[in-house]
């Protein structure tokens, strides 16, 4: 529906980042341009040296795998949030 609706208004091609399952993409008769933002954002916050107040949190099941890249890129650990 919400693929129809952006189609419907116009949009020829569409810009995604960290989309939370590539299969989204099929929805689309558009072009997908997917952009993934785990080297910019652990780029960002490993430079700032946060040490132990820095924790990565997967706001779900399905975002554990983004999650866990970003945690071994800055070795901080990792925490899920269980939406039971």
């Amino acid at each position: 529906l919400v693929a129809n609706l952006i189609e419907t208004a116009g949009a020829t091609r569409m810009i995604t980042l960290d989309m939370h399952a590539p299969q989204i993409q099929g929805f689309f008769d558009i072009p997908i341009d997917h952009l993934n933002a785990v080297r910019l954002l652990s780029n960002y916050f490993g430079e700032r040296h946060l040490g132990d107040d820095l924790v990565v949190v997967s706001p779900d099941h399905g975002g554990v795998t983004r999650a866990r890249k970003m945690a071994d890129r800055l070795k901080a650990p990792i925490a899920i949030i269980d939406k039971r």
